[in-house]
């Protein structure tokens, strides 16, 4: 991992997630760049005078976050910040392409962030229309508590097991566990793709696997997680589609309410891309 891209509004709620990018970024001796996205309103009177004030309000901002960051650094980390006009999640997306990302941190709310606040807000769309992992961090979470990494994982084939590197890259790195978890409901009973386990026993990462049976899978995951004490919850995006999907059930979002887990998506690409 050597770059890691932050999107910040520069609030308290972003706080948790720049202390777990810096963190991250000392483990793994790879730069930090910070992006501040801001949108002018089309009605805005005299626009271009609008646009410049707000332009320059916002790269003095970033300017005097950054020497904040670098003042309160007790090791040397390569910390860039830039400012862009646009829509939130396009400017993101175009700014991890040009600093090659290899991982996005935002801030969360925490919990009841996850599900209610989360759904619609910059880190949900992101997390639906990019192609970059997306590490959502609660405003609650401090990084030195991390014990786990559960991973849940469906029943459906991993085309790409470089998918999952991320993940086991933050694990390895923060020695943290890596617990799989696979929930097979009550009448059909599944198991996960075994090549992701030898997959993980050739690259020699010690890991352990829970199969549970039960009709709640959301529930069952958090429990699980919860019940592992102080982890980050990790979930593959097969499909642009599928976050949206998981979370917009009536059951699933009174499920996120419960949860103030850091949440790591990883977004399974094509094996032909």
């Amino acid at each position: 991992m050597k770059n890691i891209l932050l999107p910040t509004d520069f609030s308290k709620n972003a706080e948790k997630a720049l202390d777990l990018a810096l963190a991250l970024a000392r483990k793994f001796d790879a730069a930090l760049h910070i992006i501040h996205t801001y949108h002018v309103t089309s009605h805005a009177g005299h626009l271009a005078n609008v646009s410049r004030v707000i332009k320059e309000d916002r790269e003095k901002e970033m300017q005097e976050f950054i020497e904040s960051i670098k003042a309160n650094l007790t090791t040397e980390v390569e910390v860039t910040g830039r400012c862009r006009k646009g829509y939130p999640v396009e400017v993101i997306e175009a700014e991890a392409n040009k600093v090659s990302a290899d991982l996005i941190i935002m801030g969360t709310l925490g919990a009841s962030n996850l599900g209610k606040k989360l759904m619609g807000s910059t880190a949900s769309n992101l997390i639906k229309n990019t192609k970059f992992p997306v590490l959502a961090v609660p405003k609650d979470t401090h990084y030195s508590d991390l014990n786990n990494v559960v991973v849940a994982i469906d029943a459906l084939t991993m085309t790409v097991m470089d998918t999952l590197n991320p993940m086991i890259d933050i694990a390895q790195q923060s020695k943290l566990d890596i617990d799989l978890v696979h929930v097979s409901s009550q009448q059909l009973h599944t198991d996960i793709d075994p090549t992701i386990k030898e997959y993980l026993n050739k690259l020699a990462i010690n890991h352990s696997y829970t199969k549970i049976q039960s009709d709640d899978l959301l529930n069952s995951i958090l429990d699980f997680a919860h019940e592992k004490g102080n982890s980050i919850l990790c979930l593959v995006s097969r499909q642009r589609n599928w976050f949206e999907n998981l979370f917009h059930s009536s059951i699933s979002q009174q499920i996120a309410l419960k949860s103030d887990l850091p949440l790591l998506v990883l977004q399974e690409e094509d094996s032909a891309s």
